[in-house]
């Protein structure tokens, strides 16, 4: 007796579970991205200093603190603007988190709803070059006064401009 068993056709390349792990990886890396545009103000220039490659790497949950004090001759004519339309005075200080603008006196609430959270919560301070060294030491203080101990400083390395640094942050 003689079966009729069909033989399946061998099949060829499966692309469809193949794309389905890409798109999936795709979607996994595009929700997981970190944005930072909104943590960088474009008004801050970073010092430059020599050092190694470990401060370009940050951690997930790290707070971008950005420090600069109002110039009274300011070069920049937008920042000069922003400040008068403010109503800022030379010498003042404006500290800027996630493009929420606050005073020195306002900045201990905030970090202090963070700190609540998160115990070894780490900051990132950005403090602009033309600012006084009093000025970024009442930064520090302010976040170690909320609970904030582990506080970092950017820097931008040797040979990278201003120019490039804002770019990069576009």
């Amino acid at each position: 007796m003689k079966l009729n068993a069909k033989v399946p056709e061998p099949l060829g390349f499966q692309l469809t579970p193949m794309l389905d792990v890409v798109f999936i990886l795709l979607i996994f890396f595009v929700v997981t991205q970190k944005f930072i545009l909104n943590e960088q103000d474009l008004a801050v220039e970073v010092p430059t200093a020599a050092g190694d490659e470990k401060d370009a790497t940050r951690a997930i949950e790290e707070i971008i603190l950005n420090a600069r004090e109002v110039l009274e001759n300011e070069p920049d004519a937008e920042i000069r603007a922003r400040d008068l339309a403010a109503g800022r005075k030379p010498g003042e200080l404006v500290i800027t988190i996630n493009r929420q603008e606050y005073k020195l006196e306002e900045l201990d609430a905030p970090l202090r709803r963070q700190v609540a959270n998160q115990k070894e919560l780490p900051v990132c301070i950005r403090a602009d070059k033309d600012m006084r060294w009093e000025k970024v030491v009442r930064v520090v203080e302010a976040c170690t006064s909320a609970g904030v101990y582990n506080i970092r400083f950017k820097k931008v390395m040797p040979g990278e401009s201003a120019a490039a640094q804002k770019a990069a942050a576009q």
